[in-house]
């Protein structure tokens, strides 16, 4: 999140006398539709940029902002030239122009009368939850000798008819420690023993869980900050079956005074979806990153057969790209088998660790096993006097891309 400092404004130009942008009539549509839900009252951003008062004070900044496009927070490239994605946050160049050529004429006002309706304060799933996970004990993460804590919880949701995870929603115990969240489904009973064995041996209230829950299992839904409420595509939701207790996989880092946290989870489970939703990780894990370089290329193409074990077609419908701090860029492509076209899954030229997104395809993408995907990771090592390797660390790295698939019918 950038905090944008104080500017002047400067005089006030007549409105009748600019052919140029307006606040009310020009800018004030453009914040409405893309800012001011977070630049709110009560909301994430630490400031507001809810009317001519606030946003004129930080015109300047707001405009370099959107033209390096930091802001707003949406890191994958939605121009077309890759994919482009449903519920975007990602500014048109003639709306960025707009607010540049509005802060170069002098930040004029307008009419107040033309105000656009400002977009109320986001909710949570509230009446739509209808199941959730609850950390009834708080934990103390425990960072002696550590930047990171990885800590899995064995709780059960209380389903008693199988059904589908719809949306969710992540409310951390402590946001100043909760790295990122991975809900897993435990493959059978067997898998779930073995978790409770592993509970038991660590003395109770969950188990340390470094790269995985350790056991056979299948992502449900995973968070990090950027996003506190998902919804899978219309008509899709991921399997879960009655009287199974899921696993929570906790990431603490960033050590604080109390370190103690108590998150729950919130689902949207249906019983019944059109698709079912199954979620991939792709992994690069051969990984070794030199120290002391500006750009640094780690990449790899296999098969969607060697992938995912679906020797069929599949039909992509979302991706969720992942890398660590000193992650400069993420790339990935599908490479037909039976010509030479490739569609581009996802490009975000600019990583952002603070901002960790899944991305849904406003069209979805058919492959078959034999197609390859490739994906590329860079890395802006300038900082590092060592060589920096795959791990689970906040200082080590990673290349991982989720897929999102349905099987066709």
């Amino acid at each position: 999140m950038f905090l944008f400092a104080l500017a002047c404004t400067g005089a006030e130009p007549d409105p009748a006398e600019t052919d140029g942008p307006l606040y009310y009539e020009d800018v004030a549509p453009i914040l409405a539709d893309n800012c001011v839900s977070c630049h709110q009252e009560g909301q994430i951003a630490p400031f507001y940029l809810v009317d001519y008062d606030s946003v004129s004070v930080v015109g300047s900044q707001i405009a370099d902002s959107v033209t390096d496009r930091r802001m707003p927070p949406f890191l994958a490239d939605n121009s077309g030239e890759c994919n482009t994605y449903e519920h975007a946050a990602w500014l048109e160049d003639d709306e960025i122009a707009t607010i540049v050529d509005w802060v170069d004429a002098g930040m004029p006002e307008g009419d107040p009368a033309n105000a656009p309706e400002l977009p109320a304060a986001p909710t949570g799933l509230e009446e739509r939850a209808t199941h959730s996970l609850v950390m009834d004990t708080p934990y103390i993460a425990d960072f002696e000798g550590a930047d990171d804590d990885y800590r899995c919880f064995i709780i059960d949701p209380g389903l008693t008819e199988d059904g589908y995870v719809t949306a969710f929603e992540i409310d951390p115990g402590d946001p100043e420690i909760v790295h990122h969240v991975i809900v897993y489904h435990p493959s059978d009973e067997a898998a779930l023993a073995s978790a409770y064995e592993l509970e038991e041996d660590a003395g109770g209230n969950g188990y340390t869980c470094f790269g995985g829950p350790n056991v056979d299992s299948s992502m449900v839904a995973a968070w990090a900050p950027g996003r506190m409420i998902w919804d899978y595509p219309e008509g899709t939701g991921i399997k879960v079956e009655a009287g199974m207790p899921l696993i929570v996989q906790m990431h603490y880092n960033n050590g604080g005074t109390s370190n103690e946290d108590a998150t729950t989870v919130n689902f949207e489970i249906q019983p019944e979806v059109d698709e079912e939703l199954i979620s991939f990780f792709w992994v690069n894990s051969d990984i070794a990153i030199p120290p002391g370089e500006e750009l640094h290329e780690e990449s790899q193409k296999t098969s969607f057969k060697n992938y995912t074990g679906y020797s069929g077609d599949l039909d992509i419908l979302g991706v969720g790209p992942h890398m660590h701090s000193i992650g400069h860029s993420e790339y990935a492509e599908v490479q037909f088998k039976d010509t030479d076209e490739t569609a581009c899954l996802v490009d975000v030229p600019r990583w952002d660790f603070n901002w960790q997104f899944a991305y849904m395809f406003e069209e979805r993408i058919r492959v078959s096993g034999g197609d390859k995907l490739l994906l590329e990771c860079n890395y802006d090592s300038s900082d590092r006097t060592d060589t920096t390797y795959w791990g689970d660390g906040t200082g080590d790295e990673m290349c991982l891309l989720t897929l999102y698939v349905t099987v066709p019918q």
